[in-house]
C-alpha cells in the first residue's frame, strides 16, 4: 500500500493513508512497504485555466554513452510517430537528437524548450544529466536557463529525465525547491528518479501508453515505475528496489496535468511548488 504525506517547510508533516490502484503488481505488494510522499510550499498560489487545444511537440535526447539510452528514448518516442490524438490535443515526436549541453542551455529555445514535452535518457547525478560520456560533458540543471517562459519564446511544459539521482526531492535536500527555481519559469512538471535507477526495460513504452490514455504526467510515471517492479526483486547498491524510486517536481496548479488537458503556465519560482517521491 501507499501512504501520502503532506508537509510544508515550516509545518510538521502528517500521514494520510489512501487506497492504491489495481495497477500495483504482486512483486510490488510483496515488498515490505511502498510509499509516495508529497512536500509542499504553499505561498501565493495562482490557479490557471486549461491551455488551448493545439498541436504539441515531443523531443527525445540521448546521452552518448551506452546503447540502452538510445533504446530508452526510442521506446518512448516510437509511440508518437505521426500525430496522436490525446483528448483535445495532438502530440508527435519532432526532434530526436544526441544530447548536447547547448540544447539545454544556450540554444534551448530551438531544442528542449521548443518542445512541449522532452524525454531525456542517460547517466545522471543530483541535478545533473550527462550528455557525452567520452568527453565528460553534461548539464547541471541548477544553472540552466528558465524553461517554458512563453514571453521569452520558451514552450516546455514537461521534462522527463530517465537517469539515476537527477530529480532531487525532499529526502535529499531540506530546501529541495530552491535549486529547481532556475528551470521552473513556466515549466509545469519534472519527473525522473531520486535514486539509482535501472533502465532498458518496459518503463518508457508503458509510460507513453499511460500518457496516451490520458494518465497524469507524474502519476503515469510513478505507475510505470511501480509496474516494472514485477520483473525483478533485487535491490540496488543504494538500497532502492529495482527499478529505483521515482520523484517529481511540480506546482499545486499543475499537479493534475495530462497530455489531454493541462493548466495554464505557472508564474515560475517556488510559490506553490510541490514534490512527490517514492520511498
Amino acid at each position: 500500500m501507499l501512504h501520502l504525506k503532506e508537509s510544508h517547510p515550516m509545518i510538521t508533516a502528517r500521514n494520510i493513508l489512501f487506497q492504491t490502484s489495481h495497477a500495483f503488481t504482486r512483486s510490488l505488494l510483496s515488498l515490505t512497504l511502498r510509499k509516495a510522499v508529497i512536500a509542499l510550499a504553499i505561498t501565493g498560489l495562482s490557479l490557471g485555466s486549461n491551455a488551448v487545444a493545439a498541436d504539441r511537440e515531443i523531443g527525445g535526447y540521448v546521452d552518448r554513452a551506452e546503447d540502452r539510452f538510445v533504446r530508452n528514448v526510442w521506446n518512448f518516442i516510437k509511440n508518437f510517430q505521426g500525430w496522436q490524438n490525446v483528448g483535445g490535443n495532438r502530440w508527435a515526436e519532432t526532434q530526436y537528437y544526441w544530447a548536447e549541453p547547448f540544447e539545454f542551455n544556450g540554444s534551448h529555445l530551438s531544442y528542449v524548450d521548443k518542445m512541449d514535452l522532452a524525454y531525456v535518457a542517460g547517466h545522471g547525478s543530483g541535478y545533473y544529466i550527462q550528455t557525452n560520456q567520452s568527453t565528460s560533458t553534461g548539464v547541471d540543471l541548477r544553472f540552466s536557463p528558465g524553461y517554458g517562459t512563453l514571453a521569452k519564446g520558451g514552450d516546455l511544459e514537461f521534462l522527463i529525465i530517465e537517469s539515476c539521482y537527477t530529480v532531487v526531492s525532499a529526502p535529499e535536500a531540506a530546501n529541495w525547491w530552491t535549486p529547481w527555481t532556475s528551470i521552473f519559469q513556466g515549466l509545469h512538471q519534472l519527473v525522473g528518479f531520486r535514486t539509482l535507477s535501472n533502465s532498458d526495460n518496459g518503463i518508457p513504452h508503458r509510460y507513453a501508453n499511460k500518457l496516451k490514455a490520458c494518465g497524469g504526467i507524474w502519476q503515469a510515471w510513478f505507475s510505470a515505475v511501480n509496474e516494472e517492479r514485477a520483473y525483478a526483486s533485487y535491490h540496488n547498491s543504494d538500497g532502492s528496489p529495482y527499478p529505483g524510486f521515482a520523484s517529481a517536481i511540480m506546482y499545486v496548479s499543475t499537479e493534475n496535468d495530462t497530455l489531454a488537458a493541462y493548466a495554464a503556465d505557472p508564474a515560475g519560482g517556488s510559490a506553490g511548488m510541490k514534490t512527490w517521491w517514492q520511498y
